[in-house]
């Protein structure tokens, strides 16, 4: 019993390689060569409970993405406790940029 557990398991696994092997080379045939950023952006306002589970799951979708994608949390009034939240994640993922929106355009629109 416990080897066809096994068995199974591997197949499972075996197949989740495979897609993914299959995903990162299509990515790579398909990808250009040219200097445009792709931002990931999302804004937080007032109180948000969820703003680090937001921020860590933002980086690993641009992860996915790839291309240099760089995360960008817009700060549209976020309270003291979201804010500290955001900037802890922030110095563990120097990708995570959070400013506001008029840091953004000042900055990263030119």
């Amino acid at each position: 019993m416990p080897e066809l557990f096994f068995r199974c398991l591997f197949s499972v696994l075996a197949i989740l390689g495979a897609v993914e092997a299959v995903r990162v080379a299509i990515a790579q045939a398909f990808r250009k060569d040219c200097p445009a950023h792709h931002y990931l952006m999302f804004s937080l306002s007032g109180h948000d409970e969820q703003a680090e589970q937001r921020l860590r799951s933002a980086y690993l979708r641009a992860e996915w993405i790839g291309a240099g994608t760089q995360v960008v949390c817009l700060d549209r009034g976020m309270d003291q406790d979201t804010r500290r939240i955001c900037e802890m994640v922030c110095a563990d993922h120097p990708e995570i940029i959070c400013c506001t929106p008029e840091d953004f355009e000042k900055f990263w629109m030119t």
